[in-house]
């Protein structure tokens, strides 16, 4: 039996209250940045890391290690009450540390999937990463575009402050930031690992035809 990929897409609005919003935010102003990273899997196992910003053009905060254990523990509550339960996982203990992004103007992310990679070597799609689930949120809305699109799906969100979007972190749910026009746009995102793969206890989901 094949799922429908968009009941696998939970869209939660206010799961971040204003006042943890509001910290985040101000970080913005005093704490250090990078760009982030796009991660390349290879054949062994292993990855590498490099920053394209043809590819992603984002920032990535460093974040005090207080903040880190805060966000940890509320994620970790968010996973037990809403992942559990939507895709029958249990959490591995395998979890990416949270990253808050910055998206300028301009900022954008091609899309891309979190969690899997083409293997010509097998001809399949491996996983490459402890990444099942993926979690992003939105900390604010004051900007132009930069919507969360899935093409493959025709889903499009328009990022409203406080909301966040689960998905499974496999090839089906193909995901891009698109361009910021005005504004700056801010987000958290994380990646969870599952004791077994999601489609080990859930039903495959079968992408429309365009």
């Amino acid at each position: 039996m094949l799922h429908n990929p968009y009941d696998l897409i939970v869209i939660q609005p206010n799961v971040i209250p204003p006042q943890d919003m509001e910290e985040l935010l101000e970080l913005t102003a005093t704490q250090d940045t990078k760009h982030a990273t796009i991660i390349n899997a290879k054949e062994d196992g292993q990855h590498e890391s490099e920053t394209k910003l043809d590819v992603r053009n984002t920032f990535n905060y460093d974040l005090p290690s207080h903040i880190d254990k805060k966000l940890e523990e509320a994620i970790a509550g968010i996973f037990k009450s809403m992942a559990v339960p939507k895709y029958n996982c249990e959490f591995s203990g395998e979890y990416d540390r949270v990253q808050m992004l910055g998206y300028p103007v301009g900022g954008h992310y091609l899309p891309h999937n979190d969690g899997e990679h083409y293997s010509p070597e097998k001809d399949e799609w491996v996983r490459s990463m402890p990444r099942d689930v993926s979690m992003v949120f939105f900390l604010n809305e004051e900007f132009g575009a930069g919507e969360l699109e899935f093409p493959e799906l025709g889903l499009t969100i328009k990022p409203k402050k406080g909301m966040m979007v689960m998905f499974p972190s496999y090839k089906e749910f193909l995901h891009t930031v698109k361009p910021v026009t005005w504004g700056h746009r801010y987000s958290l995102v994380c990646w969870i690992g599952t004791k077994k793969k999601l489609y080990d206890t859930i039903p495959r989901p079968r992408i429309p035809e365009s």
